[in-house]
């Protein structure tokens, strides 16, 4: 029997890990890490640096140069980033968070596509932000202008708080994921080789690496919440750093059953449910739209890198 060949971002701490290493034990699998410190025993490594186009390039070179002639059964973007403010760019001059969260794996997806095999899992890791009828602890979006948000000076919707524009860039990146998916799902392609494109919402996951360039006492909230008895009380729709790792490992194994025609997947307080995303989320002008945008701005950023 082949053994199943998996590529993860995001997959050597927090519940990454927890899933990469459920991929690992499964003895039918081949899985390939990028990363840039830790390792996780058992996957193949390679370094990659989710805030260079180039080093996402390159990363993609080295996946396919150990792949050979073989394909990848599964694609995880997991890896993501919430930066305190606004202000900080790449070395591609997009602002930080976005870079990170979106266009970096829309760039790593459209390189990995012809090497994707024909029932293939597409798995990217968005968040309840996304949604106002969440009520997360963050702003919801406003919009998924991707032109605004790789350069904020552009956005006419900024808030005076830099706090509430830091939370609008994240959520508004994961809004952007949910968008990807849906456009690649209801795409030729996806459709004539039957993937399976899924945006997984792992919830309110305290004690990740999330905040780790928060404030000291986000930072601070984000490890006490992992303490069972509090995460359950003061945040009852959160789950526990390995049940989101599990759960996204059955997803990449395929031990859940996706109901037909959704492309959603959320975990609330340790069970898996399939709602519909935000309002935003389901604007087929807007799906459109940023994959138009996403690609402009991968086009000009390449071009400068020529």
């Amino acid at each position: 029997m082949e053994k199943l060949t998996v590529v993860m971002t995001g997959g050597t701490s927090g519940f990454g890990a927890v899933t990469a290493k459920e991929l690992i034990s499964t003895s039918e699998t081949r899985v390939f890490l990028g990363y840039r410190d830790k390792q996780v025993a058992g996957a193949e490594h390679i370094p990659l640096d989710l805030s260079s186009l180039d080093n996402v390039r390159a990363f993609v070179s080295g996946i396919v140069e150990k792949l050979g002639q073989g394909k990848i059964q599964v694609l995880i973007c997991n890896a993501g980033m919430n930066c305190p403010d606004i202000n900080s760019r790449t070395v591609d001059g997009f602002e930080t968070t976005f870079a990170v969260n979106h266009l970096a794996h829309f760039y790593l997806l459209k390189l990995l596509l012809p090497h994707l095999d024909t029932n293939a899992g597409i798995i990217m890791t968005t968040s309840g932000t996304h949604d106002p009828d969440e009520n997360a602890l963050s702003a919801p979006p406003k919009h998924a202008n991707a032109i605004w948000l790789a350069h904020p000076e552009k956005d006419k919707t900024l808030d005076n708080k830099m706090i509430i524009n830091a939370q609008r860039a994240y959520s508004s990146s994961k809004l952007c994921t949910i968008l990807t998916i849906r456009f690649l799902a209801a795409s030729n392609e996806a459709n004539h080789k039957k993937w399976q494109c899924i945006s997984y919402d792992p919830g309110p996951t305290p004690g990740t690496g999330l905040l780790q360039k928060g404030t000291f006492f986000m930072r601070l909230a984000w490890q006490v919440f992992t303490i069972p008895f509090l995460r359950k009380r003061i945040l009852p729709k959160s789950n526990s750093i390995r049940d989101a790792g599990v759960t996204l490992a059955g997803l990449a194994l395929g031990k859940v059953e996706v109901p037909e025609g959704k492309v959603y997947a959320a975990l609330r307080a340790g069970e898996l449910t399939f709602p519909s995303p935000s309002k935003l989320a389901q604007n087929e002008a807007l799906m459109k739209e940023l994959w138009k945008d996403s690609e402009l701005l991968l086009n000009n950023a390449l071009i400068k890198l020529a």
